[in-house]
């Protein structure tokens, strides 16, 4: 099981990314952000070059569509992979691949990307983007509690 959520913060313009996951070294692999230009996370049996490389994408100045659908249709074995991204205006974009993993889903909110694999539930990242939506009034590094009442 994995999720995250990757965000823009409208108050401060700050953007990041939060990951649980039953499988270790997520943190070095998952989840990538870069000051002013955006937050990516890359999940499933992932590929860590992807993070960056979609950073370095929207740096150069492509959209978070453009950047997402250009990775997609570069790298081989794609179809494994779960991308989600968000850009420093807090634009997203996500692509699941059809060989992803278990029950998965993704859920686009308002500045924010959620996306999930092996789940209990799809319904998880939708209760993701609902709940940084509801909670996008608290100042950035608050603490908010997901309940998934499913």
């Amino acid at each position: 099981m994995t999720f995250s959520v990757s965000g823009y913060c409208k108050k401060t313009g700050m953007v990041g990314v939060a990951i649980t996951t039953s499988s270790i070294c997520v943190a070095s692999r998952c989840p990538w952000v870069r000051a002013g230009i955006g937050a990516a996370a890359t999940q499933n049996i992932t590929d860590p070059s992807l993070g960056n490389l979609m950073l370095d994408y929207l740096e150069e100045g492509l959209s978070v569509q453009q950047t997402i659908n250009k990775v997609v249709k570069e790298h081989k074995f794609i179809n494994y992979r779960q991308l989600a991204l968000v850009d420093s205006k807090g634009n997203c974009a996500s692509y699941t691949g059809s060989k992803t993993l278990g029950t998965n889903a993704v859920s686009e909110g308002d500045c924010c990307v959620a996306a999930g694999n092996l789940l209990s539930s799809s319904q998880v990242v939708q209760a993701m983007t609902n709940n940084f939506f509801r909670n996008s009034n608290l100042p950035c590094g608050i603490t908010f509690e997901f309940n998934f009442d499913f």
